[in-house]
């Protein structure tokens, strides 16, 4: 054992003396496990390297995808808001439009929202919801600012059922606006008129305004009803055939008003009273 001791220390000195002598010889070793190690530790770098760039890339990645989660949800938010106040502008602006026309023809009346149509199907008319409890009786006039829709015809406390002028039962006297000829119509169903009574020798033309004259006892007067789409003379008759186009668009119907009076109607009663009166006086005088 000793002497396999003293065998290594020569050859440790033996090669320290070597190397001192010969220092190329010395760096060998150093260089080989150069050669051998740095290749490893570069494989070592880059697979560290690609782990760290891998899992910044995935947080990042993760970090976007939550952000634009997030981003998506807002835009949801505010597409929704923006719809509401959208809806809200409409809305405002049907409700100015009834709001001018009380004002604008001194009608008094009930703003009500259409609900429904004729829940029996057999005719043309619509729900509304406002009733008796809101001073709507059966007989009333409803209307919109682009004219004429129907009449009350059924009420109970909150609600009310509208016959409109398109339906078969229902009837309005009216005339034209500018030749001033009066006639009744009548519904014929979808969104027209027929006006009846009108002589063949009376000037109708295509495209003539009928408003509403008021002599119904039921729609005040001048409320426009639609306008004349068609006028046929039927032979061996002297009437004329003609065919009124609705001014309201009935399938698009959301707001109405619900006329219970006229500003100003009872004064004017009560001074047509007083005239014929005293021209009843004057004449019994004679």
């Amino acid at each position: 054992m000793l002497s396999e001791y003293v065998a290594l220390l020569c050859c440790a000195l033996l090669l320290t003396a070597y190397s001192a002598r010969n220092p190329a010889f010395a760096r060998f070793p150093t260089t080989a496990l150069l050669e051998v190690v740095a290749p490893l530790h570069a494989a070592v770098d880059f697979a560290q390297d690609s782990s760290r760039r891998i899992w910044t890339s995935y947080v990042a990645l993760r970090s976007v995808a939550d952000e634009n989660q997030a981003l998506r949800a807002r835009l949801t938010e505010l597409e929704s808001e923006r719809n509401a106040l959208v809806e809200f502008k409409v809305e405002n602006q049907r409700l100015r439009g009834l709001l001018e026309l009380s004002s604008v023809s001194q009608l008094k009346g009930v703003s009500a929202d259409v609900i429904g149509d004729e829940p029996s199907g057999w005719g043309r008319g619509i729900l509304v919801n406002r009733g008796a409890s809101h001073g709507v009786g059966i007989g009333m006039a409803v209307v919109h600012p682009r004219g004429v829709v129907g009449q009350v015809v059924a009420v109970s406390p909150n609600f009310a059922h509208v016959l409109l002028v398109t339906d078969h039962s229902s009837g309005v006297d009216v005339m034209t606006q500018d030749s001033r000829v009066r006639g009744v119509i009548e519904g014929i169903g979808s969104d027209h008129c027929e006006l009846r009574y009108v002589s063949k020798e009376t000037p109708v033309r295509v495209g003539d305004v009928v408003i509403t004259s008021g002599m119904d006892g039921v729609f005040p007067k001048g409320l426009p009803v639609g306008s004349v789409s068609k006028v046929a003379v039927e032979t061996g008759t002297l009437l004329q055939n003609v065919e009124i186009k609705a001014s309201v668009d009935f399938d698009k119907l959301e707001e109405v008003l619900v006329v219970t009076g006229v500003a100003g109607q009872g004064t004017r009663v009560e001074e047509a009273k007083t005239l014929v009166k005293v021209d009843t006086l004057e004449k019994r005088r004679e």
